[in-house]
This record gives structure tokens, C-alpha cells and sequence, in this order.
């Protein structure tokens, strides 16, 4: 029998070298991949609510909401997914909105008659036509995403507006992105 001949260390470097390579060539391909399938799964989740929320303000003639938090629970928080109120003739969605929802497993939160999301944290309305004037009230329901990386929302931002919006991309549009990593879309309602 033969001896069995082994690797020697100059070809287990270069091997190791060229893992090394395509490590860092492959890294960053694969994390803006995934940052993009992030953004897209989150424009999807907002174009579904999108379609419930107006589907539910035709029948209940109120504006409905979805709290995907441990303590939100019961019907009054879940009005898309239970039945709630006179009118009510849903289902609108398949089931009560979770983290799962958000790529970044955290809350989400669609909001009904609120008063404070079109202009807390740096926003200053929302520009639903592109115009570059504001076109909604407080009145209507707003979708909050928690903990939206900032590098997810240019994305999403380009997704959803387009790159017109320059160096205020993160407070106008139909898509804010606040300075605490909140998300803020404008769903339906308030013009």
C-alpha cells in the first residue's frame, strides 16, 4: 500500500484564502438581498392592510385597527381580524396582525383616528400624491413598523415613493421613516 499523501499548509492557505474572498464578496450580495425581500415583505403587508382598512371603513364607517403587541389582545384590538362593531363584515384580514408580520420581528401597529403619526418624530405630514405638498389630516389609520433599519427604509422609501423625495426622503411621502426606527406609512383615510 501506497502512502497516503496529505495537504500541505500552502494549499490549505489558499483554500482558506479563497473561502476568505468569496466570504466578503458573497456578505454584503446576500445582506442587501435580504434587506430588499425585508422591504418588499413589508410594502406587501401594508398594501393588504391597505385593502382591509378600506374594505372595513365602507361597512363599519369608522376607521379600524390591529395592534400586533403581547399586551393588545381581544377583539377591541383586532378589529380587522374579530368581528367588532355594528356593521362588521369581515373578516378583512386572515388573522390578527403579530410580529411576524414585521421582518424584524417586532410590533406592528395600525392606528385609527390618530392625531400624532403624521407629525411625531420629525414627520411633517404625508404626501400621498407626490406633489410635494401635504395632503393628509390626523384623521385615518397609520401603520407603525418597529425597529425598521435604516438602510430597510431608503428601500422602502424607493419602493413606495419613488427617489424624487432628495435628502427628505424620511419625513415626507407615503412612507416616514422616524428617527427611533419606526416605519410610518399613511394606509387609508385623511384627505
Amino acid at each position: 500500500m501506497g502512502k497516503q499523501r496529505g495537504f500541505t499548509l500552502i494549499e490549505l492557505m489558499v483554500v482558506i484564502a479563497i473561502i476568505g474572498i468569496l466570504g466578503t464578496v458573497l456578505v454584503p450580495s446576500i445582506t442587501n438581498l435580504t434587506d430588499k425581500a425585508n422591504a418588499a415583505k413589508t410594502v406587501a403587508v401594508v398594501d393588504s392592510l391597505r385593502t382591509a382598512c378600506d374594505a372595513y371603513y365602507s361597512d363599519v364607517g369608522a376607521y379600524g385597527l390591529e395592534y400586533a403587541t403581547p399586551w393588545y389582545t381581544g377583539a377591541a384590538n383586532h378589529r380587522l381580524a374579530f368581528s367588532y362593531g355594528t356593521g362588521w363584515n369581515g373578516p378583512y384580514i386572515k388573522s390578527p396582525l403579530s410580529a411576524g408580520d414585521n421582518p424584524w420581528k417586532n410590533y406592528v401597529l395600525l392606528y385609527a383616528n390618530t392625531t400624532g403619526w403624521h407629525t411625531d418624530g420629525g414627520g411633517v405630514g404625508f404626501d400621498m400624491d407626490g406633489d410635494g405638498t401635504v395632503d393628509t389630516s390626523a384623521v385615518g389609520n397609520y401603520i407603525v413598523f418597529y425597529s425598521v433599519p435604516a438602510a430597510v427604509g431608503t428601500i422602502i422609501n424607493n419602493l413606495v415613493d419613488g427617489t424624487q423625495e432628495g435628502a427628505d426622503w424620511n419625513t415626507t411621502g407615503k412612507f416616514e421613516f422616524r428617527t427611533n426606527s419606526y416605519g410610518v406609512f399613511h394606509v387609508t383615510g385623511g384627505r
